[in-house]
């Protein structure tokens, strides 16, 4: 029975994209989303010399019907939609058909399929998309496709494909996007016969991440799965606890219905949620998939279908944001310091913890209901106070009620202490500091336009700020947090800080007791007395979020004493 047909021309001009495929990258995405549609558990791919010489995928799925097989290298021929109002129920990763015919379009390419429901299967062989050669075979249910000599009828196209360990890269990136999201089904990669990665198959992405990224990445996860039954919004997958970040976000992997996107208003609410445990400009390592119905996005508005538009943009963010939130303030962050090696991971439960309560101060230069708020965290701060031990000049080597071993960054520490005591001591009132001369920076002209744009903001944290004649810019005071700590050559980069991601002025002023507390803290590289390392791991115990420094970086690892015994061979 056929099961793909063209659409009309109606729904094809609605949702025609002209699907384009630029390198061997782009031609395993479409096939290993043709694989999963066809319900397959097990995946392989295979490639040579990047994909220049061959690309094979072969699964095994429902296959591909006798009477289907010619139909589905047709242009706009599909089983997943019959009309445009199917993408408001669509539960599928592909739907324009398209992909096979662009890439039969621009390669030699050979199809070996077997519907499940019939006793033989078909061969299929086109050049160009030109069927040269069909016949009838025998073998078990499921397709394996081969592309070859991809572009050859293109030139100038052939010489646009990279080096082979450039294109090797994006294509362990788009093999390592599905497997990530799809862990109850088996991938395996090959490279010129060599098995590059494999994935068990077993439905816990947590082992998944494990083969691709490494037990470190994967032992500082912290599961999330949180469902608000009203929106019928889930979030499940897993984050980072703030020891691991990256500069870029690249390891920010986000999922709607299980299909990848690239969304910004996903990226912007998994960041937002991490507050000030993460340092500026760093980025989470994070796997997260929305499940949403499918009435509430639209999927058509990308070739590739990297994109997706929410109806309630506002609603999802806020979903999100609080998600990740809650999750953090829930999770041990103390990372530890773990094995190399090992055979095997678990999936690490949810963790559920009653939340102490925070404070919450108003200062004067705030907007009326907008409050600095510190949570309060689930303490397991259990560090002795003797013995400590200073190394390096720079790290507080304690020891806790249960006989790990506790290593604080001091400077980290000492800043996270000054950091609440700031905002304790200033949070109802911050005054302004007159500077004994005004300062008149010289200003780039982007950094003109920025303080034009936020001269009053800057006014509202404590910054006595004026337009002068010429065209800049005079500092007449400061806010007194700062005072004795910041240089004139300083302010400039502090304030930049301050406003340059035009958040609101909740998250500004955290920052801006968070500069100050830095620059009140003792540095690394300073020896320190026993009273002083005490008075660190004591005023540590006292607050509200020990884990990080308000800039985001761990204040403290963690080596436990059951991973000490197993280092010496005594477990």
């Amino acid at each position: 029975m056929r099961r793909i047909f063209v659409l009309e021309e109606q729904t094809i001009g609605k949702i025609a994209a002209g699907e384009v495929i630029d390198r061997p990258a782009s031609v395993i995405k479409e096939l290993i989303e043709n694989s999963i549609d066809a319900g397959s558990r097990h995946i392989i791919v295979e490639v040579g010399n990047g994909g220049r010489d061959y690309i094979r995928v072969t699964d095994d799925g429902c296959g591909i019907s006798t009477e289907d097989v010619e139909v589905a290298f047709q242009k706009h021929a599909t089983s997943k939609i019959r009309q445009i109002e199917d993408l408001l129920a669509l539960n599928t990763l592909g739907f324009r058909g398209e992909a096979l015919p662009s890439i039969a379009a621009v390669s030699r390419l050979e199809l070996n399929t077997r519907h499940r429901d019939e006793d033989f299967g078909t061969y299929l062989r086109l050049e160009g998309g030109i069927v040269r050669e069909r016949r009838r075979i025998t073998r078990s249910s499921g397709t394996t496709i081969e592309v070859k000599s991809l572009f050859y009828n293109l030139p100038a196209r052939l010489g646009t494909i990279k080096s082979t360990s450039t294109e090797l890269k994006h294509i362990m990136e788009v093999f390592t996007i599905y497997a990530l999201i799809y862990p109850s089904i088996k991938f395996e990669l090959f490279h010129d016969e060599r098995l590059l990665l494999s994935t068990p198959g077993n439905g816990r992405m947590l082992d998944t991440i494990v083969r691709a990224f490494g037990y470190t990445v994967a032992k500082e996860l912290i599961r999330v799965h949180v469902t608000e039954p009203e929106s019928n919004l889930t979030l499940s997958g897993f984050i980072s606890k703030p020891a691991i970040s990256y500069s870029t976000r690249k390891y920010i992997f986000t999922y709607v219905n299980r299909r990848f996107v690239k969304n910004e208003l996903m990226v912007r609410a998994i960041r937002r949620g991490y507050k000030s445990l993460l340092p500026k400009n760093a980025y989470p390592f994070a796997v997260l998939s929305l499940q949403i119905a499918p009435a509430e996005i639209n999927v058509n508005i990308h070739p590739k279908k990297h994109e997706v538009a929410f109806l309630q943009s506002e609603k999802v963010f806020r979903f999100m944001l609080d998600s990740v939130s809650s999750t953090l303030r829930s999770a041990d962050l103390i990372p530890e310091l773990i094995q190399r090696e090992v055979k095997r991971v678990h999936e690490m439960p949810e963790r559920r913890t009653a939340n102490k309560p925070g404070f919450s101060v108003q200062t004067s230069f705030q907007t009326p209901d907008v409050e600095l708020t510190v949570q309060s965290e689930d303490s397991c701060l259990d560090i002795l106070p003797v013995p400590l031990y200073q190394v390096l000049d720079s790290y507080i080597i304690a020891e806790s009620e249960r006989g790990d071993v506790i290593m604080i960054d001091q400077h980290a520490a000492a800043e996270r202490i000054n950091y609440e005591k700031l905002i304790e001591r200033y949070g109802q009132r911050i005054d302004k500091q007159t500077l004994l001369r005004p300062y008149v920076p010289r200003l780039s002209p982007n950094q003109l336009v920025l303080l034009r744009e936020c001269a009053q903001d800057l006014r509202d944290m404590g910054f006595d700020i004026e337009e002068i004649d010429s065209g800049g810019y005079m500092i007449r005071a400061i806010p007194v947090v700062f005072h004795g700590m910041v240089r004139e050559d300083e302010l400039m980069e502090v304030i930049e800080q301050l406003i340059e991601d035009r958040v609101k002025i909740e998250e500004r002023l955290r920052l801006l007791f968070a500069t100050a507390a830095c620059k009140a803290s003792i540095k690394a590289g300073e020896k320190l007395s026993y009273e002083s390392m005490r008075a660190i791991v004591e005023g540590l115990k006292d607050t509200k979020i020990p884990y990080t420094c308000p800039h985001g970086r761990p204040t403290m690892i963690r080596l436990s004493k059951k991973e000490i015994e197993k280092r010496f061979k005594r477990r």
